[in-house]
C-alpha cells in the first residue's frame, strides 16, 4: 500500500509539472517589445478574421490573445478578450453609422520606457487605433482615429511586461 501512495504522489507531482509548464509556455517572446508587436499583430488579425461571428473562432482568438499575458493572468485574459471580441462583433455588425465597421491598430515602433527586475514598461509609439465606418458595398463613410494608450487605460503612457523565466509577457500590472 505505501508503494503505491508514493506512485500515486509521483503521478500526481508529474501532472502538476506539466500543467505548469504548458502553462509558461504560451505566446510570450525574448523581448519586452516582442511581446507587445505580436500582440498588436493577433489583436489585428483577430479584429479582421471574416468569421469572428462564429463562437468557437472567437474563443480560439481569445485563447490566442490571452496567451500573450503572464501564465498567471490568462483565465481573466481569456475571459476578457472573449467579452471584448463579442463586444466588436456585436458593434462592428450594427454600428451607429452604416453597415459595417473596421478597427486596425497601427503604430511606428515599440520602445522600452522602464526596466528592472524582470519587469518592463513598453511604449507604443504613435499608437493608434483607426475606426472605419463603411456602407453596404464596402464604401468609406466615416472615420474616427485616436490614442491606443487612452483606449487601453495606460495612464502611465505604456504598457506593461514581465518576465516568467525566460519569456517576456503582458501583464495587468
Amino acid at each position: 500500500m505505501p508503494g503505491l501512495f508514493l506512485v500515486l504522489v509521483l503521478l500526481l507531482l508529474s501532472g502538476c509539472v506539466t500543467v505548469a509548464e504548458q502553462e509558461v509556455a504560451g505566446a510570450g517572446a525574448s523581448s519586452p517589445q516582442a511581446v507587445v508587436e505580436s500582440f498588436i499583430e493577433d489583436l489585428n488579425t483577430a479584429l479582421a478574421e471574416e468569421n469572428l461571428t462564429d463562437p468557437e473562432v472567437r474563443r480560439s482568438w481569445a485563447e490566442r490573445l490571452a496567451s500573450h499575458f503572464a501564465p498567471s493572468e490568462r483565465v481573466d485574459q481569456r475571459n476578457a478578450m472573449s467579452q471584448m471580441l463579442l463586444n466588436f462583433v456585436t458593434t462592428s455588425n450594427q454600428p451607429v453609422v452604416g453597415s459595417r465597421t473596421t478597427l486596425t491598430i497601427t503604430y511606428s515602433y515599440v520602445e522600452i520606457l522602464s526596466r528592472e527586475e524582470g519587469r518592463a514598461l513598453v511604449n507604443v509609439v504613435d499608437g493608434t487605433f483607426v475606426l472605419v465606418f463603411l456602407d453596404a458595398d464596402g464604401n468609406v463613410l466615416r472615420e474616427r482615429t485616436g490614442g491606443l494608450t487612452e483606449v487601453l487605460g495606460q495612464t502611465s503612457g505604456g504598457l506593461p511586461v514581465i518576465q516568467v523565466g525566460s519569456s517576456w509577457y503582458m501583464t495587468e500590472g
